[in-house]
């Protein structure tokens, strides 16, 4: 890999496991390979609409979550950054806030997208429908085995001042309620908090149970293409699906927010077994200890892990199935690489997760972000052996 890029990690994907299937949901299959050729036209489409390095590119999310996946895939590989929008936060004042090149969607919302283009006046394109050709999806039933890499860049090759850097931004996550304000995510901080090393993968698929538009879809996927594993998308929401999608994958991995987690385990917690790591994430607060122990009863062969999580600081804390138990009401220790600490009883956190600031708002992002630390705003503190505690909401 040549540096910390997000379009790099799908790249030694396909170099190592090219038949390897990437993203499944339902019939559709894609494998790195056909990912990488995917972002590669992808890129290619922007880069023919006019968007350059730095430029950002707005992503209305809705249905067509392969599509999504691959956007995000191409749009790292021409050095745009990437503003995926939910439902609730189409709106031309935060296109506006968004400043972007261009707004993005898929042939079947092109005229909704188009609406919303002329609302906040700039400019609008459709994905071609032969970013993903059906013989990329072929290929996934075809292939009986991981290939042999393809050849890759020669790293003699002088850097193209066009391509992006690792500290250059890649995504712009509006997150909460309120007024619009983008998180920037460099492509180090993403590539970062989605190392195996910091949380290992076991092979096999996952399945990503959060909601459409939740921040932290883009670190799972990531997180899995890194361990060249497979990302299993539910084809329709709810804990059914979920469910579904573990069983018939025989998936390795679920991670779901709390409050989907509950629903899971209400509707068919014995479709679970395979699991081998679960996982919840959360930026409210403590994971209740009820919620880690119901997980673990369902998956007695899992790793169970409770972490806290926000858009501007990845991963702050982790907690274990064990220590909640003990610990009721704690958010864990923090994570490797994260230093924590409680200053006039609010927490700041310091690492190489951090996000690197509020979109065209130095005023906002001066307020929280001083001599490398976040000033995240929550009351907490930390107890003797060094467990944070937040004490509230």
């Amino acid at each position: 890999m040549s540096g910390l890029l997000v379009g790099e990690v799908v790249r030694s994907a396909a170099g190592a496991a090219p038949h390897r299937p990437a993203v499944v949901l339902g019939g559709r299959t894609l494998t790195f390979a056909a990912l990488d050729a995917a972002a590669d036209r992808a890129a290619g489409l922007l880069a023919a609409h006019g968007v350059r390095r730095g430029d950002r590119v707005v992503w209305p999310l809705a249905g067509a979550p392969v599509e999504t996946l691959l956007v995000y895939a191409g749009a790292a590989r021409a050095g745009a950054v990437l503003v995926p929008l939910a439902r609730d936060a189409w709106s031309a004042r935060v296109v506006r806030a968004a400043a972007p090149r261009l707004v993005l969607t898929d042939a079947e919302r092109a005229a909704e997208g188009a609406r919303l283009a002329r609302a906040a006046r700039v400019r609008h394109a459709a994905l071609a429908e032969d970013v993903v050709r059906i013989e990329d999806i072929e290929d996934a039933v075809r292939a009986d085995g991981d290939g042999p890499a393809p050849p890759g860049p020669s790293p003699q090759e002088p850097e193209d001042p066009e391509q992006p850097g690792e500290r250059d931004p890649h995504l712009v996550l509006f997150a909460g309620p309120g007024r619009p304000r983008g998180v920037v995510l460099s492509h180090r901080a993403s590539v970062l908090r989605a190392h195996c090393g910091g949380r290992p993968e076991p092979p096999g698929a996952l399945v990503c149970g959060f909601p459409a538009g939740h921040w932290g879809v883009w670190t799972a996927v990531l997180r899995q293409w890194q361990a060249r594993g497979t990302v299993v998308l539910p084809e329709a929401p709810g804990p059914a699906a979920i469910c579904a999608a573990v069983r018939e994958h025989r998936a390795t991995r679920l991670v779901c927010p709390p409050e989907v987690w509950w629903q899971v385990l209400d509707t068919a917690p014995h479709h679970l077994a395979t699991l081998r790591r679960a996982d919840t994430e959360t930026a409210a607060g403590a994971t209740p200890a009820r919620l880690i122990e119901a997980i673990r009863t369902a998956t007695p062969a899992a790793r169970v892990h409770a972490f806290l999580s926000t858009p501007e600081a990845g991963d702050i804390a982790a907690i274990g199935h064990a220590d909640a138990r003990a610990r009721p009401g704690s958010c864990g220790v923090p994570v490797p690489g994260v230093a924590a600490r409680v200053a006039h009883g609010e927490l700041w956190v310091r690492g190489p997760l951090l996000f690197d600031g509020y979109l065209k708002d130095k005023k906002a992002t001066d307020a929280v972000l001083r001599d490398g630390w976040f000033r995240t705003g929550r009351a907490a503190r930390l107890d003797g052996d060094g467990h944070l505690h937040l004490t509230e909401r």
